[in-house]
Parts: structure tokens; sequence; C-alpha cells
């Protein structure tokens, strides 16, 4: 008796799990349409005519592109786009990128980059409160339009909750993971920029505890060497005498501490003064005077408590590529208008990724 398993009902839910999907096939088409073929079409098109856009180099392109394949990774599951992207062609019975995301997609980039070259459009969301009328006036069409998308989704999550009962509470769940997301880089921001939860004394208690083990690992370190060189200075013969100089020639002969070994200063009655070498000792001479001269003393110096500032402020700066990329996950129906919508959000995600890069929420 076989154990066979239970394939995901799509019909039903419209995810595997109540959480996302996946089909290989589905996802190349999805990284082809959405990342491999319009980021270097836009590159050109961009330098072409001179569309404002970030320079880059090509570890910057590398990076970029290696970036959008991990987030769509997630967003292609999460946002269920192995069943919103497909639809069943009558004759062939084979999956196929749907018309309809594609069409809403090449027309959303095409159509915002034009906005986007516009002089009143040439703004960012933090400054708001010096943008031109066009640009509010912009702002508000746009988000005009995000929520009659987002209300007609949320019909659309009602109308699945009477098949799926409690569908509809974990869609509007969702919603609370990107606000969680931003409420904890708000905090980081303000940790950095006023040291408002006191993460200060933490770093410093773990600095102190660095301190004290590394001052312990050197004291250590120097009683063994201490008891390495007592151990030598037993076991090895001492050097033979030099010869001894006569008193005749009224040449006083002292050993220099601060030379190395084996050089000494001699000095002659009279104004001459030279340095010459001594004639090479017995290695076995030599090992002798390196052991017998190890280090006096180590010295340690002591802990200097760290002193929180802010010499590197941060700040809040959102980007319309993280709104609109979290937008995405939530147009996950099998319906037309959810199509169109997940079109649009991917189009003007990507949009800010070809144009500028993955720029952070919070910023150095």
């Amino acid at each position: 008796m076989g154990w066979t398993p239970m394939e995901p009902d799509f019909d039903t839910c419209g995810m595997t799990n109540w959480v996302g999907s996946f089909d290989p096939i589905m996802f190349i088409y999805f990284m082809l349409a959405t990342v491999l073929i319009p980021y270097p079409v836009y590159v050109f098109v961009a330098t072409v005519f001179n569309w404002e856009h970030r320079t880059k180099r090509p570890a910057r392109h590398y990076q970029d592109l290696l970036h959008a394949t991990s987030y769509g990774v997630i967003v292609f599951i999460f946002g269920n786009y192995a069943q919103t992207l497909k639809y069943v062609h009558i004759t062939q019975q084979l999956p196929q990128l749907d018309h309809e995301l594609l069409a809403a997609a090449l027309f959303t980039q095409g159509y915002q980059q034009l906005i986007a070259e516009l002089d009143f459009a040439k703004t960012s969301l933090p400054s708001w409160k010096t943008w031109p009328f066009g640009m509010y006036a912009l702002f508000a069409g746009a988000t005009a339009v995000v929520l009659v998308f987002a209300g007609y989704h949320i019909y659309l999550g009602v109308v699945l909750n009477r098949t799926v009962p409690g569908f509809l509470g974990y869609y509007l769940l969702g919603l609370l993971i990107p606000v969680f997301l931003t409420l904890i880089g708000y905090a980081c921001l303000k940790q950095q920029n006023e040291d408002a939860f006191g993460l200060s004394k933490l770093y410093n208690w773990m600095l102190n505890l660095k301190w004290g083990r590394e001052a312990y690992v050197t004291k250590r370190k120097f009683e063994k060497q201490q008891k390495l060189a007592a151990i030598k200075q037993k076991t090895i013969d001492p050097p033979a005498p030099s010869p001894a100089i006569g008193d005749s020639t009224g040449v006083q002969l002292q050993q220099n501490q601060q030379q190395s070994a084996g050089t000494v200063i001699v000095q002659v009655e009279g104004d001459q003064q030279h340095n010459e070498q001594q004639q090479p000792q017995h290695p076995a001479a030599a090992d002798a005077l390196d052991v017998m001269a190890p280090e006096d003393q180590v010295v340690i110096q002591p802990y200097v408590a760290y002193v929180w500032s802010a010499a590197i402020p941060g700040y809040f700066h959102p980007h319309h590529w993280q709104l609109f990329y979290t937008l995405a996950f939530f147009t996950r129906f099998d319906h037309w208008v959810s199509r169109v919508g997940g079109g649009i959000t991917l189009a003007c995600y990507m949009q800010g990724i070809m144009a500028y890069g993955f720029d952070y929420l919070i910023e150095e």
C-alpha cells in the first residue's frame, strides 16, 4: 500500500497550503518577463534617450541583477504568481504566461518612465514638503489608483472567503508584515541617531568583555614565554668568555644594552670612538643570549569606555520600488483585475531597480 501525495487544490484557494505556490516553468517565464529581458533593454533605451537613471558599472549591474533574482524568488512564491501568471490554453492545454499581466507591465514601465522625465516629477518622497503642485497632483492620482485596486482585491478576498473560510483574515494580516518591518527600521533609526533604547551600554559591555579576554590571553602568553625562557636558560650551555684585551692598550670595552646581541662599543683613550662588530659567536651562545634576555614586562592599556555619538546619522528614505514590491504580494487572485494589478506593481518595482538600484529604506 503506497503513499500518494495530495495535489494542491488551486481552483479552490488559489494557493498551496494557503501561503504560496511554485512552478519551475512559470518561474523561468516570470524571471524572463520581469528581470532578464527588461533590464538590458531598459539600460539601452535609458542611455540612448538620456532618461534619468543612475550610471552603473558592471559590478553594480551584477549586484542589482542578483538582488532582483533573489527578490523575485520570494515574491514569486509568496505572491502566488505560479497561478496568477498562468492560464490554460484551450487547444493545447499547456500553461502559458498571461498576456494581461505582460501588457500591463510593459505599458506601466514605459508610461512611468515618461512621467518620471517630467520636470515636476523629479523629486523624492522625503522632500514632499517642497513638492511643486504637479507632483502633489501626480501623487494623489497614483494613491487613488492604488486604493481602488486595494479595495477591489479585498472584495476578491471576501468572495474567496466564502469557499475558503479564514482566507480574508490571513490576507489582511499579511499587511502587518511590511508595517512591522518598517517599525523595526524606524526603531533602528532612532537608536542610531539618539540612542533611544540605550543599546550603547550593551555595546560598551561587549567591548569590555572583549578587552578582558584579550588582556587575559596576553598575560597567559607572556607567562608562558617567561617559563619557556627559564627552561632554556637552564639547559643551554653558557657562551665561552671572549678574549681579554690587554691592559697595555688602554682600551676599555663595554656592552651597549640598547644594541642587538653581538654589537659592542669600543672606547679608545683620546677623542677617537668607533663601532666595530664582534666576531660571530657560536650558535648555542647566541641562542643563550636570546633566551636570557626575555621581555621583562608586558604593558596592557586600560580599557577606554565606549561613548555613544551620532557621528554618522541615519535618515528615513522610502523608495517607490519598496512600496510596489510590497503590493506585488497581494495580487494573488485568478482574476483579470488581479493580473493587471500584478503587472503594474511588478513594473513599478522593476523600474525603480533598473533606473536606480536597490536603495535602502534606512540610509546613512
